[in-house]
């Protein structure tokens, strides 16, 4: 299995290609990156690198991306289509911004009100079809969230002007306080199987924690589990991808995103369900037949950090019964901690270790 791409996913995705009996090709950016330790053969370059690609191509008999930063169109040509069976159009609406709520609009599916921005001059004219508050961002999705400005007056805009560079930005109409969720997309063929829906808590464009079952009842994981279906049947597509979604108070459901692998976010599911989205994700694109999943228990989980690692190691010493799965060190996520608790409880628990909080009405 050829994997681009490095971090935590890539190092899941490494992980549930070796536990199918699968040798790993991982080209990851540099040395140092915690997949490249599960690599049979690792390969150090850029995703963009036509030359690091073809490396990966000369020797995988299967190939998978991380991440939507790829040279989709080199990848293309340096692969066959059995090599690749995802194919590449789910990075061509991934990739861009604009591309994206455009493909997502011609669905019909709900969005939020957006416009394109290619330069100061711009940005008021958006302003008056999308509104205030609003977001900036790159159309380009390589680009970090440092990139990405907040407006909500109109001295935010003027400020904007003055400091937006000359390259195309999309503008999106900001929810205040909104309820997060993800879910996983599984795509073989014909057979979509959509995963249990995963409730995210965010600040500061950081993950805090994913649980399930999420909240908002049935009528609202239908409604998410139809449009995720609908989604997939118009994506050219082998594999399993991510929907992120922002639900306001009377229940409108909105789609934030797409993403083009199985999200970490939704890492919940594997001792949850039984299944990873990973290894759902090796089923698909190996073309073998997809399990139906249904949630067996609840789970909270918290992804770890630097500044988590002392209390983390604290509770793995007197909670025998939460799990906890950490990385090699080297990168910013240290691993993963997961209750197996309903949220309430679970909420109370992580407040007495007097480290860990769910801050569930902090804003991203």
């Amino acid at each position: 299995m050829g994997i681009i791409g490095g971090g935590p996913l890539a190092y899941s995705m490494a992980g549930a290609a070796k536990a199918m009996g699968m040798n790993t090709i991982i080209l990851a950016p540099s040395e140092s990156d915690i997949a490249l330790s599960l690599a049979d053969i690792p390969l150090v370059g850029k995703a963009t690198d036509p030359a690091a690609l073809a490396r990966l191509a000369e020797v995988a008999t299967v190939v998978t991306f991380a991440n939507e930063n790829v040279d989709g169109n080199a990848l293309q040509q340096l692969t066959t289509k059995h090599q690749l069976p995802s194919g590449v159009d789910i990075l061509s609406v991934t990739q861009d911004r604009y591309l994206e709520m455009v493909f997502l609009d011609d669905l019909n599916v709900n969005i939020l009100p957006y416009a394109q921005v290619v330069g100061p001059s711009d940005i008021a004219k958006a302003i008056e079809s999308v509104g205030l508050p609003a977001i900036l961002k790159p159309i380009q999705k390589d680009m970090g969230a440092d990139q990405q400005l907040r407006l909500t007056s109109p001295d935010d805009v003027a400020h904007a002007q003055q400091l937006l560079q000359q390259r195309p930005y999309i503008l999106e109409a900001w929810l205040d306080h909104p309820t997060e969720y993800a879910v996983t997309v599984v795509k073989n063929g014909d057979d979509i199987k959509v995963m249990p829906v995963v409730q995210t808590v965010f600040a500061h464009h950081q993950l805090q924690a994913a649980f399930v079952p999420a909240t908002g009842g049935d009528a609202v994981h239908q409604e998410i589990t139809r449009v995720a279906k609908l989604i997939a049947a118009h994506l050219n597509y082998t594999g399993a991808f991510g929907i992120e979604l922002f639900m306001t108070p009377n229940q409108s459901l909105y789609v934030k995103r797409l993403y083009p692998a199985p999200q970490l976010t939704n890492h919940v599911l594997a001792s949850t369900t039984g299944f990873s989205p990973v290894a759902m994700h090796m089923r698909a694109l190996l073309g073998w037949p997809l399990p139906q999943l249904k949630l067996l228990r609840p789970g909270v989980m918290i992804p770890l950090r630097a500044e988590d690692a002392a209390a983390a190691m604290t509770q793995v010493r007197i909670k025998p019964e939460w799990q906890f799965e950490f990385y090699p060190s080297g990168d910013e996520l240290i691993g993963m901690m997961t209750i197996y608790k309903p949220l309430v409880e679970a909420d109370q628990l992580l407040d007495a270790t007097d480290h860990f909080h769910l801050n569930l009405t902090e804003e991203d």
